[in-house]
């Protein structure tokens, strides 16, 4: 609410500008908080941009905007710094009376609403039905739902979807597994190679056939088929249990098979020959990829006549469009980097925005105990699953975490760290810092001090320099959820959430919150009722719980 006022007053000044031809407007309009305290409370670089586009010293620009500038009343003063930044200082009673408006009207009101409406598509994990989850589908599954959960907060109309990859060779690959255990079950001698399914669970999976007194097909290609589609939706099943223990929900489930029971990908490649975008060499059909990517040409369809899976991906992301996004979001692991050019080839040779898709790339996980980094092979065997996981540090850890390094860029996770009750721990930082506030007001509520919602508080009381550090901080909450939903970067709320609780423990350790003046304790459990709802609401968009005791 205090940077909107200042983008608007920025705003007004280079509309002023531009109309005395001083120089052209700015679109891209940077407001962000400084590192330096020294350096205000907010600051823009946006003359640096000016001077790019016209060659003039950015501090003269920097000047001109100063000059035209009609501060809103938050603002103490406005500076040029440095080369031209410019920086804003808030003034004091500007912040308290905008965090009293705060917690009259309460977070709701002033959470961003850009989105209006807008519908978009999040896919993420979408992991193969041929193992159980890992952590590195973990951290892509609390990537995805949160963001999914930050641009719902932001106004947009989000639809949470897992594709399937139920048919190929994958799935073959699966059923030929299970034939061999379950052959070793009955005492044969079998031999896997490396591209078979080796852990325990195959096992488990094969004794099952028995169990429940299933009868297999005569003809091995049909056994395997049969076993493949078997294994496949029971290990799908497990998948769902264990994203719902995480805290994910999806609104659908796509299956490839789908995709092909409705003829999307025969009509898609239909489409892709009747532009011209796909040719047939030696028996199989190319899509012409290097036409619009640096890439070399694709198969769609091999020389036997299966398709492959880029095919049906192809079809997957025409229906997405079809059923009329506004924007398309895939959360992708980093394994697929090279995959990227050719989906968006695709769409552009279909006639569609390839800008409307959002590609993320979730690089991997690296599990740390003890100081050192456990081993992960899905096909091996040897890999710590989701389960795993939330058994040993509970999907609050797990999920806090997962989020707690950029998605592009690789994440240590240190799981006795996420088991220690300290504040090394951030999620526990984070937490305790809710509870804290809980028990100031369990403690005030036994001392017979009559707190409510409705009742007036004087802000003016609250002239300590933390206390105005923590307003600062709660204001920020809003600025955080609209970064992170326009970057798409769900990390960012955690290291505020981290920064939020460090202010509040240093003001809890330093200052007596319940004290013998009734007004100055009112107005200072006013301040920890706003934070406590903020902090709360940032761990739920995490999906984090936010505990009243620890």
């Amino acid at each position: 609410m205090l940077k909107e006022a200042i983008r608007r007053a920025l705003r007004e000044s280079l509309e002023i500008c531009e109309k005395k031809g001083l120089f052209p407007e700015e679109e891209n309009l940077s407001i962000e908080i400084p590192k330096e305290k020294a350096h205000g409370d907010y600051s823009t670089n946006v003359a640096f941009l000016l001077s790019r586009k016209t060659g003039r010293p950015a501090r003269e620009i920097a000047e001109a905007i100063c000059q035209n500038l009609h501060p809103p009343p938050v603002l103490e003063r406005v500076d040029v710094a440095g080369g031209g930044f410019i920086n804003f200082y808030l003034k004091d009673e500007g912040v308290r009376e905008c965090f009293y408006e705060l917690y009259r009207k309460g977070i709701d009101a002033f959470l961003p609403s850009f989105g209006k409406g807008k519908k978009v598509l999040v896919e993420f994990v979408s992991a193969n039905p041929t193992g159980p989850l890992h952590v590195g589908h973990a951290r892509n599954a609390a990537f995805g739902d949160t963001l999914s959960n930050i641009l719902e907060v932001c106004g947009f109309e989000v639809t949470r979807e897992y594709y399937i990859n139920d048919m190929g060779r994958q799935i073959r690959d699966l059923g030929t597994s299970m034939l061999l255990r379950w052959r070793e079950l009955h005492g044969q001698d079998v031999e896997f190679d490396d591209r078979l399914y080796q852990g325990d669970y195959i096992k488990e999976l094969a004794r099952r056939i028995d169990e429940e007194g299933i009868l297999l097909p005569g003809e091995e290609k049909e056994r395997i088929e049969f076993l493949g589609r078997f294994a496949a939706d029971l290990i799908m099943d497990g998948i769902k249990k264990d994203l719902e223990d995480f805290g994910c929900k999806f609104d659908q489930f796509y299956r490839e098979s789908d995709l092909y029971r409705k003829g999307c990908v025969d009509r898609v490649l239909h489409l892709l020959k009747e532009k011209g975008m796909a040719y047939e060499k030696d028996g199989a059909l190319f899509f012409r990829t290097g036409l619009f990517e640096e890439d070399e040409d694709r198969v769609l369809v091999k020389s036997d006549g299966e398709t492959t899976y880029f095919a049906s991906d192809i079809a997957y992301h025409k229906d997405k469009f079809d059923r009329g996004f506004d924007l398309l979001i895939d959360v992708w692991g980093a394994d697929h980097h090279g995959y990227v050019p050719r989906i968006k080839a695709s769409l552009e040779a279909l006639g569609k925005d390839k800008e409307k898709l959002k590609i993320l790339l979730i690089q991997f996980v690296t599990l740390l105990k003890d100081g050192r980094p456990l081993a992960m092979s899905t096909r091996r065997g040897e890999f710590r699953t989701l389960r795993e996981l939330l058994f040993e540090v509970g999907k609050d850890a797990a999920r806090f975490f997962l989020l707690t390094r950029k998605g592009d860029a690789h994440l240590e996770f240190d799981i006795d760290l996420a088991k220690r009750a300290s504040n090394e721990n951030p999620v526990y930082y984070v937490q305790y810092a809710h509870a804290r506030i809980e028990s100031v007001f369990r403690v005030a509520g036994e001392m017979g001090i009559d707190y409510s919602r409705g009742q007036d508080k004087n802000v003016d009381l609250l002239r300590l320099d933390e206390e105005l550090e923590i307003m600062k901080g709660v204001f920020q909450f809003f600025d955080v959820l609209e970064g992170s939903a326009r970057a798409l970067e769900p990390h960012r709320l955690t290291f505020y959430l981290v920064e939020l609780a460090q202010r509040f423990h240093s003001y809890y350790n330093g200052v007596r919150i319940i004290g013998p003046e009734r007004d100055l304790t009112l107005s200072r459990l006013m301040l920890l009722d706003v934070l406590r709802e903020t902090i709360k609401r940032g761990l739920h968009i995490l999906g984090v719980s936010a505990p009243e005791r620890m």
